[in-house]
């Protein structure tokens, strides 16, 4: 199997253990090879958040039309409920919008690290045991043993994946701290990544200025998700 056929194969979760092993190994040896798998990987990841935006959109359309068919207000019924939502929509509106563009946005990042199968010997190490747990959605114990290996051997991409892993566990406070931990030299491969997730969480977090401020850097450094960064810029200013 050449690299190109390796590629689709993981892509494409058809991998074996013994492919997983060369995968690994090319990864580690053959810079271009892990540049392939990693615009590969966020290719399909682009792929299916368009995809997954187009469904939700045809099915508010069909809820649209059904509700119209269903119920057809009544004038003064349309004016109460205008003044209303007029009283409460500077109070509630922000909140949800944010709310509701870091749940359609966020995606945990792909391992390009230790591609990872889920039975291994009792042989595997801190970082595939991290990035099990990882593959294996169990953020948690991600987050946890991620953690253990930046603070005990400086990992860089450990401290990426810890902030990532806390932040699909719904902890993105702990994770926006992580991110931005000042004496974390990130790898430069992370930097533009580190500054999308830290622009997600801080909308989540109702932070305006420090979302536009990351934000503004995403679509500074031109790349993948530069469109998706603009798009949210327009949507919050």
């Amino acid at each position: 199997m050449n690299k190109s056929e390796l590629i689709d194969s993981y892509i494409q979760k058809k991998t074996t253990a013994g492919e997983l092993e060369k995968i690994k190994q090319l990864m580690e040896e053959d810079a271009d090879f892990k540049e392939e798998v990693i615009f590969q990987l966020e290719l399909q990841k682009a792929v299916k958040m368009e995809e997954s935006q187009k469904l939700k959109l045809h099915l508010q359309s069909l809820e649209r039309k059904k509700t119209m068919k269903r119920f057809i207000p009544e004038l003064w019924k349309v004016a109460a409920v205008f003044i209303v939502g007029l009283s409460l929509f500077w109070f509630f509106n922000t909140t949800n919008d944010y709310e509701k563009i870091y749940k359609n946005n966020f995606e945990p990042y792909p391992n390009i690290v230790a591609p990872t199968v889920r039975d291994f010997n009792n042989s595997e190490s801190n970082i595939e045991e991290a990035f099990r747990h990882y593959d294996n959605r169990d953020y948690a114990k991600a987050a946890a043993t991620f953690k253990i290996i930046y603070d005990e051997q400086k990992i860089g991409y450990a401290n990426f994946y810890y902030g990532i892993s806390l932040m699909a566990d719904h902890q993105v406070e702990q994770a926006l701290i992580a991110l931005e931990n000042p004496d974390w030299i990130i790898p430069e491969r992370y930097q533009y990544q580190s500054d999308w997730y830290l622009a997600l969480g801080f909308l989540e977090t109702k932070n305006k200025e420090k979302a536009i401020a990351y934000l503004e850097k995403v679509i500074k450094e031109d790349g993948a998700r530069t469109p998706q960064a603009q798009k949210i810029l327009s949507e919050i200013e």
